[in-house]
């Protein structure tokens, strides 16, 4: 016999549980009826059902609740006629509220005998993550202190779309998200908060993500941070899965911003699903393609990436390209180089020029190096990171001429 767990409306909870009492099959009963999703995560968490039924309008249903439930038992949505709109939530099987009970059992059955892992990953994203266009993930990190990692992910996407490439730049920061202020965005929208909203609610549809990424340079879309940092736990970390694989479906180059701590201390520190402050960054380094870890010139920052190295390794980076920041007299570069090249299995190290007042300027003037400083050292380099295929290309980028405003 099959137990359920039941979380429904009034009169449907009412015919279900009483047309399942007159059942003559006795395959299935109701061991416990739920007044809200709250109740339902406690009674599965708990162990008690094979299966939950349960209205898929109930609030704050989403696919994180649902890959919760998951764990412990199967999940059939039901689905009213008010509610037609409302999506299946990533669901394989659901039914009209007003389902008989013989579909009902069908799709229980169904529910139980199938493959658990394989539901799971199908709550989380229901589409084939497998695209024909050509695309590369690269994540910007680095180690506390400012290294300048939102700096150099801003133009490294910028000097990308400016060979040619389409490009989308995420900021996953949760701690200090600043990238619509380094575009001189003025009206800013929480993005990265509405596209999780949007996938927790299957409703991230090529039209949503399209509405979600305005373009902030020809071929450089940008995708907002989470605006005010108290708004972390509205990112989940099924939500930013789901938004990689989304953006992975475009096509193209994703740059992705993240911020700089890599533990999972919510994870350790809760026995139920509690939301994690890093799960943006967790997220984007295990499923980015390549990571370029950011270091400022000094041994503190240089300290930092070879203690964190490990835990990057542990989170399955297997192609992680440094940059040095802020390189000047009277630092050596090479020796610095040479130090981080022994440590740490890096695919490629580049050194970049200390240059304040570039950096400066363009920080003021909401612009981008090749528009507040084109012909800096800092910019040149720069734009030979961007253009070597081995980091961020999907091929060789075509290098275009420096151009300076006075020039034109």
């Amino acid at each position: 016999m099959i137990d359920i767990v039941l979380c429904a409306s009034g009169s449907d909870e009412v015919r279900i549980v009483h047309d399942l009492a007159l059942d003559r099959s006795r395959a299935a009963r109701v061991v416990r009826r739920c007044a809200d999703l709250a109740e339902t995560l406690a009674v599965t968490a708990a162990g008690i059902g094979d299966v939950v039924l349960i209205d898929v309008s109930v609030r704050g249903l989403g696919r994180d609740p649902i890959a919760a439930m998951m764990r412990e038992a199967a999940v059939v949505g039901l689905r009213s006629e008010d509610a037609a709109e409302q999506t299946a939530l990533g669901l394989r099987h659901v039914l009209p509220s007003t389902a008989s009970i013989e579909e009902i059992l069908a799709a229980v059955n169904a529910a139980v005998s199938s493959d658990d892992e394989d539901a799971a990953a199908w709550v989380q994203d229901p589409a084939a993550f497998e695209t024909d266009h050509p695309r590369r993930f690269v994540a910007v990190w680095g180690p506390t202190g400012a290294p300048g990692r939102s700096t150099i992910a801003v133009n490294l996407a910028a000097e990308a779309a400016l060979a040619g490439q389409e490009t989308i730049l995420v900021d996953a920061d949760t701690y200090g998200p600043a990238q619509s202020q380094m575009l001189g965005v003025l009206d800013e929208a929480p993005g990265l908060v509405a596209a999780c909203r949007a996938h927790d609610r299957d409703t991230l549809d090529d039209d949503a993500l399209e509405a979600l990424l305005p373009h902030a340079q020809p071929r450089l879309r940008l995708l907002s941070g989470i605006g005010v940092p108290a708004r972390w736990a509205e990112v989940r970390r099924t939500s930013m899965d789901g938004l990689w694989q989304a953006l992975a479906r475009r096509g193209g180059l994703v740059v992705a911003d993240v911020g700089p701590v890599l533990e999972e201390d919510e994870e350790l520190s809760y026995d139920t699903a509690a939301p994690q402050r890093n799960a943006a960054t967790i997220s984007a380094l295990e499923n980015a393609d390549a990571v370029i870890a950011v270091v400022s010139a000094d041994p503190v920052s240089i300290t930092r990436l070879l203690r964190d190295h490990s835990r990057l390794e542990e989170l399955g980076v297997s192609e992680l390209h440094v940059i040095i920041n802020r390189v000047g007299a009277p630092i050596p570069g090479d020796r610095v180089r040479d130090l981080i090249s022994s440590r740490i299995p890096a695919a490629s190290v580049h050194l970049l020029p200390e240059d304040p007042a570039s950096c400066r300027t363009a920080a003021w003037d909401g612009a981008l190096l090749a528009e507040a400083a084109p012909r800096s050292a800092l910019r040149k380099e720069l734009r030979e990171i961007a253009a070597s295929a081995a980091l961020l290309g999907l091929g060789v980028l075509q290098r275009e001429p420096v151009v300076d405003a006075a020039d034109e």
